[in-house]
C-alpha cells in the first residue's frame, strides 16, 4: 500500500527537460559568439542568461518534485546566488572596470569571482545529493566536472609557476583553450543528463503500511 505522505516522483520532469535544453543551448550560443564567428549582437549575453535561467529551473523546478534541491533552503539558494552571481558580472566588469583602467582591482575582482562560482558551487553539489531527487549515482554527477576544474586550476599553477618565463606564455595558452573545454564538455554532459533522466521512468515511492486489527 502506498502512503500519502511519501510524494510520488514518477513521469518526466518537464523542468529537467526545459533546463536542461537551456543549459545546451547556452553552449552553442557561447561557441556561436566567439570572435572568429560571426553571429547578431548580444548572443554572447543572451548565452548567459540562458545559463543562469538553467541553474534557477534546476532549483526551483516547475513543482516542488522537479527541484533538484528538493527546494531546501542552503542547496536552492546556492545556486540562486550561482544563477545570479553569473548573470550580474559582466555588468559589474563593465560599470565599475571599465576599459583603460589599471588591472589589479580587475584581478582582484577575478579572484572574488572564482570563489563565490566555487563555493556556490560546492554548497549547491552537496546539497543536491543529499537531497534524494536525483537519482543514484547520478546524485553526484555535478561534482565531476567541478572536480576536473579544481584538478586543472591546481595543474596550471604548478606549471606556470615552475616554468621558465617562455613556457608560461605556451602553458597559459594551453590552460585557456583546457578551461574552455572543461567548461563546454561539462555543460553538454550536465544539459544532456538532465534531459535523460528526466524521460527515464522511476517508481512512486511507497512504503508498506499495515493496520492493527480492531
Amino acid at each position: 500500500m502506498v502512503d500519502p505522505h511519501v510524494p510520488a516522483h514518477a513521469g518526466v520532469r518537464r523542468a529537467w527537460v526545459i533546463a536542461g535544453a537551456m543549459l545546451l543551448a547556452s553552449v552553442v550560443i557561447d561557441l556561436a559568439a566567439q570572435p572568429s564567428t560571426v553571429v547578431f549582437t548580444g548572443a554572447g549575453i543572451l548565452g548567459t542568461v540562458l545559463f543562469s535561467a538553467s541553474l534557477l529551473v534546476f532549483a526551483f523546478g516547475t513543482r516542488g518534485s522537479d527541484s533538484v534541491t528538493a527546494r531546501k533552503p542552503l542547496g536552492t539558494a546556492a545556486l540562486a546566488v550561482l544563477a545570479l552571481w553569473t548573470l550580474l558580472l559582466p555588468a559589474l566588469q563593465s560599470v565599475f572596470f571599465p576599459v583603460g583602467d589599471p588591472p589589479g582591482p580587475l584581478l582582484a575582482l577575478g579572484f572574488v569571482d572564482s570563489f563565490v562560482r566555487f563555493a556556490a558551487a560546492l554548497i549547491a553539489i552537496i546539497q543536491i545529493a543529499r537531497a534524494g531527487v536525483v537519482p543514484r549515482p547520478w546524485n553526484w554527477a555535478p561534482a565531476w566536472p567541478l572536480g576536473a576544474m579544481v584538478a586543472l586550476w591546481l595543474t596550471t599553477q604548478v606549471v606556470v609557476f615552475g616554468s621558465a618565463q617562455e613556457s608560461q606564455v605556451i602553458a597559459a595558452g594551453i590552460v585557456v583553450n583546457l578551461d574552455s573545454l572543461v567548461r563546454v564538455g561539462s555543460a553538454v554532459f550536465l544539459g544532456v543528463l538532465a534531459i535523460v533522466l528526466a524521460n527515464r521512468p522511476t517508481r512512486p515511492q511507497s512504503v508498506p503500511v499495515y493496520s492493527t486489527p480492531d
